[in-house]
């Protein structure tokens, strides 16, 4: 029997766009199983900040990629995080509402923040459609607009949220989380069914035959310095003026030996650029299509994560940027704190620094630049090799597949 399939997540994008392409990985697998697999998304790309399909007065557009039915939805243009934003988020959740229900029936909706709203509007669709319900669990909202956005615990709309969120944890046939530390607190918060299924990219992606030399070439990156990249989404929780600062202590200290790009966009880039005035051996560039980040990766020396300092990045994150640098082969810098800061030096991965420290992020750049190549080759590939037994995403897919198949079969049984 066919399953039929809905994924639902307002920020998911497809290779041709940049941003993290999760939900168009795991559907083009469950396509390979045989399912009817839709995917609901914004059309208003939060990257480049532009409709990437849709033309007025269009809500919906939909395009099928290798037998994925996409489906493009409106949603209000904004360009900075205020009222906005909201307004974003609410006309998603109406086109959603409005399409989804002249569908045909789908037998199971995963729903995925961190648009919480999005992931409330699949529940009620998935009560309304009499189909099984998964919440996939991204960012942990409402905690993180009160630790990163500064929202009392009390106001009105976080208390509205953390009720929309217990009610999604208690309900939900299945809650999936991408971080493992957010199984025991969603747990906790009543869930009965969490599985991990984490982040990772697909392995087949990376595998280059394109020389080290021959990617710097293409990308302009001086063969002769050690070129640092960090690369996503230039935002507050990305904490980028941490390797800004670092950047300019580096240009003081070592001034010919590194060169270190921002490859992204976002509503922090500008601010970022100005603060950046006079720093020499760093480079702004902007954001490229999810498919060619391979080949981006592979011409740089090491990889550079960093967060802002709050208690919900040390155990609620799993990076896409950091799982494709593992993949890359590359060393990472990491300055995120908690299970990242862990993982890296469990496995010998690269070199750590506090979150938000500046001249610890530096330094953890000189100490990658003073280790042998060969060294540095040992680390990306303990990096590969921890893809390959934890991360990847055809694993991930694949234990997806198998909950999907249990669940089910056991309602086709009665």
């Amino acid at each position: 029997m066919t399953h039929k399939i809905w994924i639902i997540n307002q920020f998911a994008n497809t290779l041709d766009v940049p941003g993290h392409i999760r939900q168009y990985e795991l559907g083009q697998f469950l396509v390979k199983q045989g399912c009817q697999v839709n995917v609901f998304a914004s059309d208003y790309n939060l990257t480049q900040r532009q409709y990437l399909k849709l033309k007025f007065p269009q809500l919906w557009h939909r395009e099928t990629l290798n037998g994925l039915q996409w489906n493009w939805l409106y949603a209000a243009a904004y360009q900075a995080n205020n009222w906005r934003r909201y307004l974003n988020m609410l006309s998603f959740c109406l086109t959603l509402l409005i399409i989804g229900l002249f569908k045909p029936k789908p037998d199971l909706i995963i729903g995925s923040s961190p648009q919480l709203l999005a992931a409330f509007t699949a529940w009620i669709l998935a009560k309304l459609r009499r189909a099984r319900f998964y919440l996939e669990v991204r960012d942990l909202w409402p905690q993180v607009l009160i630790e990163l956005g500064g929202k009392s615990p009390n106001s009105l709309m976080v208390r509205v949220l953390a009720r929309i969120e217990h009610l999604l944890y208690q309900k939900s046939d299945r809650v999936i989380v991408l971080a493992a530390g957010l199984v025991d607190y969603i747990t906790k918060h009543g869930a009965i069914q969490v599985n991990w299924l984490p982040n990772g990219p697909d392995v087949e992606q990376f595998k280059l035959e394109i020389p080290v030399e021959v990617a710097k070439a293409d990308y302009h990156i001086d063969p002769e310095r050690i070129c640092l990249m960090y690369t996503g989404a230039h935002g507050t929780a990305n904490s980028l003026d941490t390797i800004v600062e670092a950047a300019r202590l580096l240009h003081q200290s070592h001034p010919q030996i590194f060169q270190i790009l921002l490859v992204g966009d976002g509503p922090e880039k500008s601010q970022l650029i100005e603060q950046a005035s006079g720093i020499e051996c760093l480079e702004f560039r902007p954001a490229i299509p999810k498919g060619e980040m391979p080949q981006l990766l592979k011409a740089a020396d090491g990889l550079i994560l960093t967060l802002k300092d709050i208690p919900l990045f040390h155990y609620g994150v799993s990076p896409n940027k950091l799982y494709d640098a593992y993949a890359a082969g590359k060393p990472v810098i990491v300055a995120v704190g908690g299970t990242v800061n862990q993982e890296v030096e469990k496995y010998r991965l690269g070199f750590t620094a506090a979150p938000e420290d500046a001249k610890g992020l530096a330094e953890a750049m000189r100490q990658l630049a003073q280790i042998p190549l060969s060294e540095r080759q040992a680390m990306g590939q303990r990096g590969q090799d921890l893809i390959r037994s934890t991360y990847s995403r055809t694993k991930v897919a694949a234990k997806l597949w198998q909950l999907i198949q249990e669940d089910l079969c056991v309602r086709i049984s009665y």
